[in-house]
C-alpha cells in the first residue's frame, strides 16, 4: 500500500548567495511540482533605525546620504535575486504560482529566525552549505552546519554546489533511524522517479574471523562500536518499505562496504556512483564521549561534502 501524498510546504532560506540560488533550484527538481510550495525566505539583517540613530550627529553627516544609498542598493539586489530565484525555479518546470517569497525584519538572531519559520508548519527545509561571507563560515562556522545541530523537528537539507537530482543514497546505521529516512522521503518525494541505493559501511565484529565469502545478510550479530545488533539483515525489509512507497525494484540497490572511516568511504562511494543527495537520520542521543571525541556524522559528512545534498531528518 503506498502512502498517501500529501501537500508540501518547503522553506528555502536565502542571503542573496549564489549557493542559496543553488539551493532552491534544488528543491524545484527533487520536491513533487504538483503538491509543494516553496518558501523563500530572507532575513533582512538591515537595522531600520540606523539613519534615525545618528541623525544630527555631526561626524556622520556627510555619509548620511551613501548609508541610504548602501541601503537602497542592498534592497535592489535582493529583489533582483528573488526574480532570478523564481526564473531558475520556473525553468525547472515548477509552476510560479507554487513559489512566493517572505521577507522578515531580523529581530533575534538569524539562525533563530529560520528555526522560529521552520516551526510554521513546513516538512523540510533546504539551505544552501555557505553563505555570501565564505571567510566568515571558514573560521566561525557557517550557518547550515549550525542549524543542522540546531533543527530537532523538521528535516534539513544543505547543498553544495549544484548537485544532480536523479539519484539518492540513504547512509544506514541504526534500525530505527533508518526506517525513519525511508519513511521521509517516501512521504516528501514521488519516489519513484529516482535510483535509490541503501549503503552500510559494515564495522561488524563478525567480519574479523569469519571467511572471505561470509555475507552480513547470513545471521545476526553485534556491532561493537555502539552495542547494538547490526543493521544487514534488515536492509531486504528496507527495499520492500522502498517498493511499498512506489518505486521499482530494479531502481533500489543495497551497497554494503567495509571500511574503518564511514564518512569518507561514504562521500567516495556517493562520488564514484555519481549520486547527488546523500539521507542520513539523525540520532536522538549521542554519548557524550562519542560527541566530544568525533562529533556527530552528519556534521563530519557536511565539512567533507562536495558538489553533494545532505538530508538530515529525524
Amino acid at each position: 500500500m503506498q502512502m498517501k501524498k500529501q501537500r508540501l510546504r518547503i522553506l528555502v532560506p536565502v542571503d542573496g548567495s549564489m549557493q542559496s540560488l543553488y539551493a532552491a533550484v534544488y528543491a524545484a527538481g527533487m520536491f513533487p511540482k504538483d503538491r509543494t510550495e516553496l518558501v523563500l525566505f530572507h532575513v533582512d539583517a538591515q537595522n531600520p533605525g540606523l539613519g534615525k540613530s545618528i541623525a544630527g550627529n555631526p561626524l556622520y553627516d556627510s555619509q548620511m546620504k551613501n548609508i541610504d544609498k548602501w541601503m537602497a542598493a542592498d534592497h535592489k539586489a535582493m529583489h533582483l535575486f528573488m526574480e532570478e530565484a523564481i526564473s531558475r525555479i520556473t525553468e525547472q518546470h515548477f509552476p510560479q504560482t507554487s513559489v512566493s517569497v517572505k521577507i522578515k525584519k531580523k529581530e533575534e538572531r538569524v539562525i533563530d529566525e529560520i528555526i522560529r519559520e521552520a516551526r510554521e508548519e513546513y516538512h523540510a527545509v533546504v539551505v544552501g552549505k555557505t553563505g555570501k561571507s565564505r571567510l566568515k563560515d571558514k573560521f566561525i562556522g557557517s550557518l547550515a552546519i549550525k542549524l543542522a545541530g540546531k533543527m530537532q523537528r523538521t528535516p534539513l537539507i544543505i547543498v553544495d554546489g549544484n548537485p544532480k537530482t536523479e539519484k539518492l543514497l540513504i547512509s544506514v546505521d541504526l534500525r530505527e533511524e533508518a526506517f525513519k529516512c525511508i519513511f521521509n522521503i517516501g512521504a516528501l518525494l514521488d519516489i519513484q522517479n529516482f535510483n535509490i541505493a541503501i549503503c552500510h559501511v559494515a564495522r561488524c565484529s563478525a567480519r574479523k574471523n569469519m571467511p572471505e565469502n561470509f555475507s552480513c545478510k547470513d545471521s545476526e550479530h553485534d556491532c561493537p562500536l555502539r552495542d547494538v545488533e547490526c543493521i544487514c539483515p534488515s536492509i531486504d525489509s528496507m527495499k520492500e518499505c522502498l517498493i511499498e512507497s512506489g518505486i521499482l525494484s530494479n531502481k533500489i540497490s543495497d551497497l554494503i562496504v567495509e571500511a574503518d572511516n564511514p564518512v569518507d568511504s561514504t562521500l567516495k562511494l556517493a562520488q564514484k556512483q555519481k549520486i547527488g543527495s546523500i539521507v542520513v537520520g539523525r540520532r536522538a542521543i549521542v554519548p557524550f564521549l562519542e560527541e566530544l571525541i568525533s562529533g556527530r556524522y552528519s556534521q563530519k559528512m557536511l565539512k567533507k561534502m562536495e558538489n553533494m545534498a545532505l538530508w538530515v531528518v529525524n
